[in-house]
């Protein structure tokens, strides 16, 4: 099976396609860091969708805080994860209440818009994401960290 490799800007174009499509109809709500803080400490899921690697160099620091990537590190580059909605129904009902955040606030639309289409109810997009977190002096974890303690 031969596997096809497009351009960066190709994977860009086709996400940005696919959130336009995605967003008609669907009501996704961004809110600025500061407010995705005072969610989350009064009780949201912190729904990190960044890949496994950024998650361990560190993460917001949140009671409760899964890591499911929406886009999947490959040889050929990043590719979006087929199995994103399915791996975050395994732990999440379509009730609970998340704040969905990545790296830069990109990714994190484009999850929250799939997951707002498939019918979450509760769910807001953090803009600026883990950048903006970090910018804000907001408190942060390391998964690296706690490995070369052992």
């Amino acid at each position: 099976m031969a596997l096809l490799l497009a351009p960066r800007w190709f994977l860009s174009l086709v996400l940005l396609l696919h959130f336009l499509f995605s967003c008609s109809g669907s009501n996704v709500v961004t809110v600025n860091v500061a407010a995705a803080k005072g969610l989350i400490h009064t009780g949201y899921l912190y729904l990190d969708v960044r890949t496994v690697q950024e998650f361990r160099k560190g993460h917001v620091d949140a009671a409760n805080i899964i890591n499911i990537p929406y886009m999947l590190d490959t040889p050929n580059g990043r590719v979006k994860n087929p199995d994103f909605l399915k791996e975050v129904s395994s732990v999440c009902n379509k009730q609970d209440h998340l704040i969905v955040g990545c790296q830069s606030g990109v990714r994190s639309l484009y999850a929250t818009t799939d997951l707002v289409a498939d019918g979450y109810k509760n769910v807001k997009d953090m803009g600026g994401g883990y950048m903006e977190w970090l910018k804000s002096k907001f408190p942060v974890k390391s998964s690296l960290q706690k490995e070369e303690e052992l």
